[in-house]
């Protein structure tokens, strides 16, 4: 298995992690792609990590510094969803702050679960943040997943607050390098 940057022409796959990381329908891809081919903005291929086996991918995680969180996500979110109600949008809590290096979507194939994957995964993303000077790095937790916070709590992540996202009640949470 190798872990590796992603490329434009996996633009396809991190267009299923950040859908499916999100619990959203991945029957058609072409909104996400064309947008994750963009180099720039939240979803961009630049911003993501592949695990790559027998020449295929079956896991990625999309990382990306807060600084221009607001910025990315204008860019971002109109491509991916063109009914967003952009008022609530700019209302919104931001999902992570300048001086943070924010894990936003992680997806692994069934094949590819239960192997540390998901683990080798994030620490690429925190290889990549702590490469740019970032030393926290921040991500969000459905508290409908109580599964994947407890993950996320043995990695090494602390819980530093609720943020209510989209209608939705989220753990914050941190770790610090």
């Amino acid at each position: 298995m190798e872990i590796r940057k992603a490329v434009r022409e996996d633009s396809e796959f991190v267009g299923w992690t950040v859908l499916t990381a999100l619990d959203m329908d991945t029957s058609d891809l072409a909104a996400a792609k064309a947008t994750c081919a963009e180099d720039f903005g939240i979803y961009s291929w630049k911003n993501a990590v592949i695990a790559v086996e027998n020449g295929k991918p079956i896991g990625c995680i999309v990382s990306y510094a807060g600084d221009n969180y607001k910025e990315m996500r204008d860019f971002t979110w109109p491509k991916m969803w063109k009914d967003l109600d952009w008022d609530a949008v700019q209302q919104m809590t931001p999902e992570t702050e300048p001086g943070e290096y924010y894990l936003d979507s992680l997806a692994i194939l069934p094949e590819g679960r239960g192997r540390g994957l998901g683990k080798k995964l994030i620490e690429a993303a925190i290889k990549n943040g702590e490469a740019q000077g970032y030393r926290q790095f921040m991500l969000l937790v459905d508290i409908d997943k109580p599964r994947l916070h407890d993950y996320y709590s043995q990695i090494g992540f602390e819980d530093c607050g609720k943020i209510n996202f989209f209608d939705h009640l989220y753990d914050k949470m941190k770790l610090i390098k």
